[in-house]
C-alpha cells in the first residue's frame, strides 16, 4: 500500500493548492545534508509572494477607505450611486466572469478533453457572454431599474410585475444559495495562505474575514469596482506573460499548434468528443452568467446608456485577451504531458513525481519537448485510482503542475495574487448581493420607511459582516449540507432566475403567474435532476424549460397592470410624463 497523500477533497481548494504550491520542505520531506541551502532557496522563492501580498492588503484596505468616502446612500453602498465609468463598469464584470477556476481547473479539464477545439468555448464567452450580454441585458436592464427606481433583481422583479411575493421568494433563493457560495470561497483563500504562506488554517481564514470585512463594509461597491479595476490589470498582465513564456517553451505559436493537433487524438486513442458536447459546454459557460444576480448588477451601476458601448468593447477585449490565453493554454497540456502510467509501489510513486517536477525539460532530437506522463488521481489511501484498469488523470493539477515548473517566482507571486483578488472579488459581490436580500428586498419596503433614511444602509453593512461571520463559521465546521448547496448554488440561481429576467425586459405580456411557474420550474428540476443525473444536465434543463414554461403559463393567465408596464418600458425622454 502507498503512502496516503494528502489532498484537500473540497472542489476548488485542490487547485488552488496544486497551482499556489512550490516545491518546497514539508513536514514529511526526507531532509538531505543541505537542508539550509534548500530553505534559503525556498524563502527567495516566497519572498515575491509575501511582498506581493501585504502589498495586496495594503491596496485593498485603502480602496476600503476611498470607498467609505463615496457611499453616502444605500443606492451609493450597493450599485455605486449608478455613476461607474465604462472601464471600471467593464472590469467588474470581466473579473467577476473570470475567476481562478477558469484558468485551474476548466482549462486543463477541457484543454485535455477538447484540444484546440477548446477556443470555440473562449469565442463564445468572448461574443455570448460578454459582448451579447452587454447588448441584450445592459441597455435594458440600465433603463428599467432606473425607470423602476429598483436596485436588486428582486426588487425588480416586484416593480415590474407588482408582486411582492415573488420579491420575498427571489431574495430568498438569493439568500440560500450565495451564502453557502462564500463559504466555499473563503475556504480556498484560508488554503491559499496556510500553502503559499505557511499560515495556520484558522489564523489565515481569520485575517481574510478582517481585510475582507474591513473594505466590504466601509467601501461597498465603490470598493468592489475600483479593487475589481486593478485585478483586472493584473489579470491582463499575467494572462499575456502566461501564453507567451508557455507558447516560448512549447516552441512557439505554431510548433504549439501542430504538436496539439499530433498528440491530443492520440492522447484519446481517437475516441473524441462528439461536436454537440463541445457546443453544450460553450452554450453553459457563456449563458448560464445572465441570470446571476452578481452578475447583472453590473449593469444597474453604469453612469447612463451612453457608456454601454463602451463597456461592451472594453469587456470584449478583456475577455478575448485572458479566456483566450487561459484555454489555449490548458490545450497545450498536450504538448507537455502525455497519458499517466501505472502506479504500483512507495519508490514508483517518488519516481513519478521526480518526472513531474521536471515537466517540459527533456527533448528529442529535433527539439521538441518529450512529454511525461500526466499527474493521476488517487483513492483514500493513496493508491493510484483507476477506470477501466487505466490510471485517471487528475485535470485539476495539470495546469498547476506546469505552471510550477515553468513560471519564475516574480510570476508566480503575481498568479498568487490575481487568484487571491479574483476569489476575494467574487466573494466581495456574492456577499454583498446576500446581504441585499435581506436589507433591501425584505426590510427596506416592508418597514416603510422614507427615502432619506440610513437604517437600511447600516443594516446592510452589519450584514456584511454578520454573513462574513457565519461564512467563516461554515468553513470552519464544513457542515456537510454547505457542500450540497454549493454545488447545488450555480445552476439552481441560473434556473429561477435567467429566463424570467430575460422575458421581464422584452416581452410585456409577461405576468407574475408565468415568473413564478418559471422560477418553481427552474429550481425544482435543478435540485432533482442534481441528485439523479449530474450538475451539468442539471443546470442545462433548469435554464431551457422556464422559456417554455413561462409564455404557456402567462398566456392563460390575465395580462399585466398596462401603467406598470408603460413605466418600465419607457424612454428616458418620456419617463416625466408616464411618472
Amino acid at each position: 500500500m502507498m503512502e496516503k497523500r494528502n489532498f484537500y477533497s473540497v472542489s476548488g481548494i485542490k487547485y488552488l493548492r496544486l497551482w499556489l504550491s512550490f516545491p518546497r520542505i514539508r513536514e514529511d520531506h526526507d531532509y538531505p545534508e543541505n537542508t539550509y541551502s534548500l530553505i534559503l532557496q525556498e524563502s527567495k522563492k516566497m519572498s515575491p509572494i509575501w511582498i506581493l501580498t501585504i502589498l495586496f492588503v495594503v491596496v485593498t484596505i485603502g480602496v476600503g477607505f476611498w470607498g467609505m468616502k463615496r457611499s453616502h446612500t444605500l443606492s451609493d453602498f450597493f450599485i455605486g450611486g449608478r455613476t461607474l465609468g465604462p472601464w471600471v463598469s467593464a472590469f467588474a464584470y470581466g473579473t467577476s466572469y473570470y475567476s481562478a477556476v477558469m484558468f485551474i481547473g476548466f482549462a486543463g479539464q477541457l484543454g485535455w478533453g477538447f484540444g484546440l477545439n477548446v477556443l470555440w468555448i473562449s469565442f463564445g464567452n468572448t461574443f455570448l457572454g460578454c459582448l451579447l450580454a452587454w447588448f441584450v441585458l445592459g441597455y435594458r436592464t440600465r433603463r428599467m431599474t432606473q425607470n423602476l427606481g429598483v436596485m436588486t433583481m428582486p426588487e425588480f422583479f416586484d416593480r415590474r410585475l407588482n408582486a411582492p411575493m415573488i420579491k420575498i421568494f427571489a431574495a430568498i433563493i438569493i439568500f440560500l444559495f450565495l451564502l453557502p457560495y462564500s463559504a466555499a470561497a473563503f475556504t480556498g483563500l484560508a488554503y491559499l495562505f496556510k500553502i503559499t504562506l505557511g499560515i495556520d488554517f484558522v489564523y489565515a481564514l481569520l485575517g481574510m474575514c478582517v481585510v475582507t470585512a474591513i473594505y466590504l463594509i466601509m467601501g461597498g461597491y465603490h470598493a468592489i469596482s475600483l479593487n475589481d479595476f486593478i485585478q483586472g490589470m493584473v489579470m491582463l498582465v499575467g494572462s499575456i506573460l502566461m501564453f507567451f513564456i508557455i507558447t516560448n517553451k512549447a516552441g512557439g505559436f505554431t510548433e504549439a499548434i501542430s504538436t496539439i493537433q499530433t498528440n491530443y487524438p492520440a492522447h484519446l486513442n481517437n475516441q473524441l468528443p462528439p461536436w454537440y458536447v463541445i457546443a453544450g459546454a460553450t452554450f453553459m459557460t457563456s449563458f448560464g452568467v445572465w441570470g446571476l444576480p452578481q452578475m447583472v448588477q453590473k449593469f444597474y451601476a453604469i453612469k447612463d446608456e451612453k457608456q454601454i458601448l463602451r463597456a461592451a468593447i472594453v469587456t470584449t477585449v478583456f475577455s478575448f485577451i485572458v479566456v483566450f490565453a487561459g484555454y489555449f493554454n490548458g490545450s497545450m497540456m498536450h504538448v507537455f504531458y502525455t497519458n499517466p502510467e501505472r502506479v504500483e509501489t512507495v519508490e514508483a510513486a517518488k519516481a513519478y513525481e521526480a518526472r513531474l517536477q521536471k515537466t517540459g525539460e527533456a527533448h528529442n532530437e529535433n527539439g521538441k519537448i518529450i512529454p511525461v506522463p500526466a499527474p493521476y488521481m488517487t483513492n483514500e489511501d493513496g493508491s493510484q485510482k483507476l477506470k477501466n484498469g487505466k490510471p485517471v488523470i487528475a485535470y485539476d493539477e495539470l495546469v498547476p503542475r506546469l505552471l510550477q515548473t515553468q513560471m519564475p517566482p516574480l510570476l508566480m507571486a503575481v498568479i498568487v495574487v490575481l487568484v487571491l483578488s479574483a476569489t476575494m472579488s467574487t466573494l466581495s459581490s456574492l456577499i454583498l448581493v446576500a446581504s441585499s436580500a435581506i436589507a433591501i428586498d425584505l426590510y427596506k419596503e416592508h418597514a416603510s420607511l422614507d427615502e432619506s433614511s440610513q437604517k437600511p444602509l447600516y443594516l446592510i453593512r452589519f450584514l456584511n459582516g454578520l454573513f462574513i461571520l457565519i461564512s467563516a463559521l461554515l468553513t470552519l465546521f464544513k457542515f456537510s449540507f454547505i457542500v450540497t448547496m454549493m454545488s447545488l448554488s450555480w445552476g439552481a440561481v441560473a434556473g429561477a432566475f435567467m429566463a424570467p429576467y430575460l422575458y421581464s425586459l422584452y416581452w410585456k405580456r409577461l405576468n407574475k403567474y408565468g415568473v413564478v411557474a418559471g422560477m418553481i420550474t427552474g429550481l425544482t428540476l435543478n435540485i432533482v435532476l442534481f441528485f439523479l443525473v449530474n450538475p451539468t444536465v442539471a443546470a442545462t434543463v433548469a435554464i431551457l424549460a422556464p422559456f417554455v414554461v413561462i409564455p404557456i403559463v402567462t398566456l392563460m393567465t390575465p395580462k399585466p397592470d398596462p401603467e406598470l408596464v408603460e413605466l418600465a418600458f419607457a424612454k428616458p425622454e418620456e419617463i416625466s410624463s408616464v411618472s
